[in-house]
């Protein structure tokens, strides 16, 4: 294994579970800003976190070509699916392995 690709494995972890934490703590602000009648505030605090999903997507996309897989098989995540404003188990799975949730649908007004 090449220097880089064993930097690579020791730091994604890391960066997916940064992006995990700061993707709930904007949550729980969006949350508290709903309660405070501060819906705009809030949405763009959702939006924010959806951003950070992305994110992890794409972290968990370069570990799986990290340890030599490929993206033929599509990750079913949070970031990538139409229920995510309503679905109650939204971020809720350990980073770095393919998310099969069975509720999953890919939304369509998303771009491939």
């Amino acid at each position: 294994m090449s220097d880089i690709l064993a930097k690579l494995a020791k730091i994604l972890p890391h960066w997916e579970e940064h992006l995990k934490e700061h993707a709930e703590e904007l949550e729980r602000w969006a949350e508290k800003l709903e309660e405070e009648a501060q819906p705009k505030l809030a949405q763009k605090l959702k939006e924010a976190a959806l951003l950070l999903a992305s994110a992890r997507l794409k972290l968990a996309e370069a570990k799986n070509l990290q340890e030599g897989g490929d993206l033929a098989e599509e990750l079913a995540l949070c970031a990538v699916c139409a229920w995510r404003e309503t679905c109650q188990k939204r971020f809720t799975r350990d980073t770095g392995s393919p998310f099969r949730c069975p509720d999953f649908t890919r939304d369509v007004t998303l771009k491939t």
